[in-house]
């Protein structure tokens, strides 16, 4: 069935304010990313938890960035994005729509879940540094298993759920050529290039660095879409 397109505009037009928020969040996620990327090669994230200690001992803040501050902050960000696409996708593909929408906000609840480590791993290391000889084992015994849920199944699914989320999207939005013509197909490579986490070895590691080109290519492509659709929707 056909989409009356004024009448689509007429009810986005009510969520403008969320277009607007979607389109700030696209443009803080494009910024945060470098400066992700950059930390990440400047300082490698530590390996074992008495590292982790050392780091947030002389450096707390280098130590949360290392573990994921930024990343975290980024997933938060993307809710309203996936907020956005959602009342955009609905009207030409509802039930596809729904499911994107559930995909990425569970993706969005599990990373935050799995990333338990950031500020505890601090509070660990602060304790470690108190604590006697015989408290210690059990220090570093929590900090490995804060960095196995770090590393482990529910950040995998996390990503995925990401990936398939943003596939998707992806699909409507490039059928219908919603937000401008090549959103959908950047889309669908950028999902394509996030199906391999990066806590699966070296290979999941280079390929989930190799997918931030075609991401920031894509997230540049949706704030311009919203910015088209912003200046078509009424004011209210």
């Amino acid at each position: 069935m056909a989409v009356d397109q004024s009448d689509q505009v007429h009810d986005l037009g009510r969520w403008r304010p969320m277009v607007a928020l979607a389109r700030v969040s696209v443009l803080i996620v494009v910024c945060l990313i470098p400066i992700q990327a950059a930390i990440y090669l400047l300082s490698p994230p530590p390996q074992t938890v008495l590292e982790y200690f050392s780091l947030f001992q002389r450096n707390p803040l280098l130590g949360l960035l290392d573990l994921d501050l930024l990343l975290t902050l980024d997933y938060l960000v993307m809710v309203p994005l996936y907020l956005a696409m959602f009342l955009v996708v609905r009207p030409h593909a509802p039930t596809v729509a729904t499911l994107a929408l559930i995909a990425g906000l569970v993706s969005v609840t599990l990373f935050v879940v799995s990333r338990d480590a950031t500020f505890s791993m601090w509070a660990l290391s602060s304790q470690y540094q108190t604590a006697t000889e015989a408290e210690r084992p059990a220090l570093v015994a929590s900090g490995q298993l804060l960095l196995t849920l770090y590393n482990g199944g529910t950040f995998g699914v996390s990503y995925l759920l990401g990936a398939t989320s943003t596939l998707l999207f992806s699909w409507p939005i490039w059928r219908h050529r919603l937000l401008g013509p090549a959103v959908g197909l950047v889309g669908l490579i950028t999902g394509a290039t996030m199906v391999v986490p990066p806590n699966v070895g070296p290979v999941g590691l280079v390929v989930s660095l190799l997918s931030l080109v075609p991401t920031i290519v894509w997230l540049v492509l949706l704030e311009r879409g919203f910015t088209r659709t912003l200046h078509a929707l009424p004011v209210r």
